[in-house]
């Protein structure tokens, strides 16, 4: 399978791409391919469709800058430049496209123990908003021209690479230094997926035949204080955290937790990796700090 990747030296996308090619598919690198252009350029991203020549499109590009993107004018941008390269790339006669999308597309404000990609759809965020409508061009195009399509809505991710501000990063050098850390309640519970697991998921949903909107996750969650836990135990030393320290942002609910049936309707489980992964980084991070 040829595939073309945006983002494929990013974050998720760098695992994403590493992960096809494991599965033994060809991956080009769309800003390669794009003669150093800015994809959020037309002709940039019409270079890399027409040089692809690719049956399938893996689309991770997106403005990541950690904190700011929740609010970055660029989501804007963003969501107009992916709808432009689904449509290039389908009229070029791609035959499946596969995008990432986002737990903060979800209404929020429901109290639900889990979200079901039935959940309702009302972002609190310009990047939710500026995701979900991408969604929706994602949706309308595919049917259109009549090839496949996945849209994954991925949770909340972890892993080398990650901005040190992040908070699983902050919670391990806050016990390797020894450092308080403020951050909010206990009890706020998230589901977290490491990203090498992630970038795995998302790499066999492209090579499958899945359609529509996925939970990316592990289906579990994982409050604040049990993080800590895993971390303090992988390096043997308590992290000093200050609950509650930090109010939430507004809205923002005490729980966010995937329900990742579609997922294991394909054979992926994501279950039951977390304390595995979360304890392998804690003590890399540790590693390197020493190292300093």
């Amino acid at each position: 399978m040829r595939v073309l990747m945006t983002g494929a030296r990013g974050f998720i996308g760098s695992r994403v791409a590493a992960r096809l090619r494991d599965l033994g598919h060809e991956v080009l690198d769309a800003r390669e391919l794009a003669v150093g252009g800015d994809l959020l350029g037309g002709e940039a991203r019409a270079r890399a469709v027409r040089a692809a020549r690719a049956e399938v499109l893996v689309h991770t590009a997106w403005v990541t800058s950690h904190g700011l993107f929740w609010t970055s004018p660029l989501n804007a941008d963003w969501h107009e430049a992916s709808a432009d390269l689904f449509a290039r790339f389908a009229a070029a006669g791609g035959r499946r496209i596969v995008g990432i999308g986002s737990v903060a597309e979800y209404d929020w404000s429901t109290g639900a123990d889990r979200l079901a990609e039935t959940s309702p759809i009302l972002p609190a965020t310009a990047y939710g908003a500026a995701k979900a409508r991408t969604a929706d061009a994602l949706a309308r195009i595919a049917a259109s021209a009549g090839i496949g399509h996945a849209w994954a809505r991925v949770f909340f991710t972890f892993g080398p690479g990650e901005a040190p501000s992040r908070l699983v990063p902050s919670m391990a050098h806050a016990a390797i230094e020894e450092t308080r850390l403020d951050t909010g309640p206990a009890e706020l519970a998230r589901d977290f997926l490491g990203v090498d697991r992630l970038g795995e998921v998302i790499a066999r949903i492209a090579a499958s035949d899945a359609e529509g909107p996925l939970n990316v996750a592990s289906g579990e969650a994982t409050r604040l204080d049990a993080l800590a836990g895993i971390i303090g135990g992988a390096l043997g030393r308590a992290v000093p955290i200050r609950y509650s320290a930090r109010p939430a942002a507004a809205g923002e609910p005490l729980s966010l937790v995937a329900d990742t049936s579609r997922l294991a309707a394909l054979g992926i489980e994501t279950k039951g990796l977390l304390r595995g992964d979360l304890a392998g980084y804690s003590r890399m991070l540790a590693a390197a700090a020493a190292q300093r």
